[in-house]
């Protein structure tokens, strides 16, 4: 999840938007509610995400004018040689595979950025229902039994904010919070794709942010500057397979979906 504040979200307290999907994945798993990211900026963030080392470790320190080395080794690589296929599924050119970040992946769907070129680009995106149709598309294509490894990229509430309806008129007052609950709405029709195609009991979730954003606080409209605890409080949700649920505690604080 690009840009979502772990105080934003319903199961983390929030009445500012009401996130009913990632709520029910926090209840089945483990909500970590003291997660922080490594550097509040999308690609040294997931490079971070990927690579589980920091900035001055996998090189990466900005947008747009860094590339991961190829000597790093990501999770998709990992993953790969265990025998996992595996797919990304991008919503934002600042992921796109000439900064390195698609290392590992046997399809890296990022999106046609033909027209997308130089840091003035960097903000080019397609929204939450693209990628998940990506994705949809994918998973009812594969063939085989064998594992795999799908990361899945949800750009919207990065700046500028323009939910789609009905969340647009819903949180007209808070454009952000409706970028949010719109997103939450896409989470739950992945997980109905995972549950159509019987995969659901058999899969891992990680809900994982990359950064927050400032929203005025600290003199901070949005992120990258700054290391408060508005951009630096990230997400972090496990939803374990069926076999491993009986391990996971009711997390303290949750709601129910409305």
């Amino acid at each position: 999840l690009d840009t979502v504040r772990a105080d934003h979200l319903s199961c983390n307290g929030s009445t500012k938007v009401s996130t009913p999907q990632l709520d029910r994945l926090a209840r089945r798993g483990v909500n970590f509610t003291r997660a922080r990211t490594s550097v509040p900026l999308t690609l040294p963030a997931h490079a971070s995400i990927m690579t589980g080392s920091y900035p001055p470790v996998h090189g990466v320190r900005d947008n747009g004018s860094y590339r991961l080395p190829e000597e790093q080794s990501t999770l998709a690589e990992v993953l790969g040689r265990h025998g996992y296929a595996t797919a990304a599924f991008i919503g934002a050119f600042v992921l796109d595979r000439s900064f390195g970040i698609a290392q590992g992946f046997d399809t890296y769907d990022a999106g046609d950025w033909s027209d997308a070129s130089g840091l003035q680009n960097l903000a080019a995106e397609r929204n939450a229902d693209t990628v998940r149709d990506a994705f949809s598309k994918w998973l009812q294509g594969r063939t085989g039994e064998g594992p795999f490894f799908a990361w899945i990229h949800l750009y919207d509430p990065h700046a500028p904010y323009v939910p789609p309806q009905p969340f647009r008129t819903r949180y007209a007052d808070n454009p952000y919070a409706g970028e949010i609950a719109y997103t939450d709405a896409v989470v739950g029709k992945i997980v109905d794709d995972l549950e159509t195609r019987k995969l659901l009991d058999s899969t891992l979730i990680a809900v994982v942010g990359d950064h927050g954003e400032g929203l005025g606080e600290h003199g901070e409209l949005t992120h990258g500057y700054f290391v408060y605890r508005s951009t630096m409080r990230v997400p972090l949700i496990i939803r374990f397979p069926k076999n491993l649920q009986q391990l996971a505690p009711d997390p303290p604080g949750t709601v129910s979906a409305a």
